[in-house]
């Protein structure tokens, strides 16, 4: 796996998982629309919870690509955290892609309410022919 040479922020956690399923929305001259399903586990110093997230991923024409997605987290003990994100990225090779980005965070949970307003930037590691991804979250 690729990494950053560029790190700001302390390690939140990491989210691993696998890509549930895939759909794609359009191609175009400039590249193909893929909506990705993503089900994971984020495990931090602060919090583990069960991460499911939608991903709206343009894959261009020259191996970039922008992506936005929207995903949910669910602790154990039931709290609960929105999330917003979106960035960017390149493909690495036949089946593998590095992308950046930061994540915006809306909770109600008082355990959880640091969270609120709170950005984080990140780096996925992904693997497109087994579904397998890896992401590092850092404070901003």
């Amino acid at each position: 796996m690729q990494t950053q040479t560029q790190k700001t922020g302390e390690l939140m956690g990491e989210i691993r998982g696998h890509i549930v399923s895939r759909s794609i929305k359009d191609i175009t001259p400039l590249g193909v629309r893929l909506e990705l399903i993503n089900e994971a586990q984020f495990v931090g110093g602060k919090y583990t919870a069960t991460h499911l997230e939608t991903v709206n991923m343009f894959q261009k024409v020259d191996g970039t690509l922008e992506w936005e997605s929207k995903a949910i987290e669910t602790t154990v003990e039931g709290d609960f955290v929105a999330i917003n994100g979106r960035g960017n990225g390149k493909v690495t090779g036949p089946t593998s892609l590095w992308a950046e980005g930061e994540f915006a965070y809306m909770t109600k949970s008082p355990k959880l309410s640091w969270l609120n307003g709170t950005k984080s930037r990140l780096e996925v590691d992904a693997n497109m022919k087994t579904g397998e991804f890896e992401l590092k979250v850092y404070s901003q």
